[in-house]
């Protein structure tokens, strides 16, 4: 507003009008809004500028209600995944690439947010307690990303600890590696890398905000994850999709937290796209996820109802599953005619054993509903 007439405005220039609006928001005190200005200032960096998110934002009664479900929800979208596994007490069709390339990506998601947002984190506590509650209005999806990515987080160590123990190798010709591990001991080291990597990533930018203290030297940066993000979550559930299509049904894979989790990332798109006006590279990766996530729920509802809803079991109270280690039971083999077509299939790890030892050797491949009503053979229990 003071440039002279015909001026071509400078990056600085550009910097202080992008970051700053000619007035603040009725409830933004003074001295916050100085504060703004002031970083808004020592931005001479116009895509630094145009990147950073430096502008509270002022929603209305129903997104700020929308905003708080969110960040309420986020918290429990892992739990019923968690308590699957659990009470299934088996990992099996569950891809624990797809959770470690989740729990990466995840991370690295909340730190680019953290960037580009830092500006409103800063501001946000300029003022007391009321205009912090406020600010947080802005800050919206940090929080939902930063709770959804420990949410999410809490699935790998319950999948490693049912996951069966069987010998995996690991083959890289041209790179002359051959080796076998275990499978709880590869989800072990699984995990160092998942921390490893996401603790490099941390460091430059906790270093620069403890030297700097702003957006705009680390926006570079911040949007260079989100390119790395976006990849990470476009990719991660393809090894999900590889795990069902070869379980052949969804057997642990919860049906609730995916398909929740793909119902709110439609509703997340609207709200990122007009209400706090994210950046593209915030909320376009996720439709590649949650399109995935839906064609994975929609094969295994497909392969479970061809078995009998064997996967609905320890997830919605029905399917087939009996017994105290959660095995399917016995189904009939449809590549089987006769008194040969029902066989005893195991859907857990701890099954696996208790088959082995137990009446899987003994069976008769006798229908099992006529020997329950006619009292001979084995009881479905058993």
């Amino acid at each position: 507003s003071t440039a002279r007439p015909g001026a071509v405005p400078t990056a600085s220039s550009l910097s202080a009008r992008v970051l700053c609006p000619r007035s603040p928001p009725s409830w933004v005190p003074t001295s916050g809004f100085r504060s703004m200005a002031a970083m808004a200032s020592l931005g001479d960096d116009g895509y630094a500028a145009v990147s950073c998110l430096s502008e509270l934002e002022d929603p209305g009664a129903a997104a700020t209600a929308l905003g708080v479900f969110s960040v309420a929800f986020s918290v429990f979208i892992g739990l019923p995944q968690v308590y699957k596994i659990y009470s299934r007490k088996s990992a099996r069709g569950v891809s624990f690439l797809t959770l470690g390339l989740g729990n990466i990506g995840s991370f690295l998601y909340v730190l680019n947010l953290t960037i580009l947002h830092y500006n409103q984190i800063a501001l946000s506590v300029s003022g007391d307690f009321a205009f912090w509650l406020k600010a947080q209005r802005s800050l919206t999806f940090v929080w939902v990303e930063f709770l959804n990515a420990l949410s999410m987080l809490a699935i790998y160590p319950v999948a490693s600890y049912y996951a069966s123990d069987d010998p995996v190798r690991v083959k890289f010709s041209h790179l002359n590696v051959d080796f076998t591990i275990k499978t709880r001991e590869a989800t072990f080291y699984g995990f160092l890398v998942q921390a490893a990597v996401v603790t490099l990533c941390w460091l430059p930018a906790v270093f620069s905000f403890a030297v700097d203290g702003r957006c705009e030297p680390l926006a570079g940066y911040g949007n260079a994850l989100g390119l790395v993000v976006a990849v990470i979550i476009i990719c991660k559930f393809l090894p999900q999709l590889h795990a069902s299509l070869n379980a052949q049904g969804s057997h642990s894979l919860s049906y609730v937290t995916y398909g929740v989790d793909a119902a709110a990332g439609a509703v997340a798109l609207a709200q990122k796209v007009f209400v706090t006006h994210e950046r593209l590279s915030s909320w376009l990766p996720p439709v590649f996820l949650h399109a995935l996530e839906i064609a994975v729920l929609v094969i295994n509802y497909v392969n479970d109802r061809k078995h009998g809803g064997r996967g609905f079991g320890g997830e919605f109270g029905g399917g087939n599953v009996i017994g105290e280690h959660g095995a399917v039971g016995i189904q009939e083999n449809p590549g089987r005619t006769g008194s040969n077509r029902y066989e005893r299939v195991a859907d857990t790890d701890a099954d696996d054993v208790y088959a082995r030892e137990g009446s899987e050797s003994t069976y008769d491949h006798r229908d099992p509903w006529e020997s329950a009503r006619s009292g001979t053979g084995e009881s479905l229990e058993r």
